[in-house]
């Protein structure tokens, strides 16, 4: 299997998840590939709300995704940045990634989330 580097961001401030999930790998993960994900960074600029983002397997933004797409909570304090290391090989990702809040309160901006992994797979 060949494996292509890549990475990723927020375009768009996370929101609610109830309200409007967002992007993180833009573009998706490529056709007849599968994407890792080794590492995020996320900065909350909030000064006193922590934040809890939910990651969901897909590439529909909306409001409510399915549970069962749901693939990892990760917690991020108040006027902090927490970046996360995934060991090898990854959490595994099909069609896309995309987040939001457990609830209001944090402020996660636009480019306030960094994604990076490989995908594998293709030719």
């Amino acid at each position: 299997m060949k494996r292509y580097p890549r990475s990723s961001y927020s375009d768009e401030a996370i929101d609610d998840f109830a309200v409007d999930c967002r992007h993180l790998l833009q573009n998706g993960v490529t056709t007849n590939r599968r994407f890792y994900l080794r590492g995020m960074s996320i900065t909350n600029t909030h000064a006193s709300s922590a934040g809890t983002l939910y990651i969901y397997d897909s590439t529909t933004e909306g409001a409510s995704p399915t549970a069962t797409l749901q693939r990892l909570t990760v917690y991020v304090g108040p006027i902090d940045t927490a970046v996360f290391d995934f060991g090898a090989p990854g959490i595994e990702f099909r069609t896309g990634i995309i987040a939001g809040l457990a609830a209001a309160g944090a402020t996660i901006s636009a480019y306030g989330v960094t994604v990076w992994g490989y995908e594998e797979g293709g030719s």
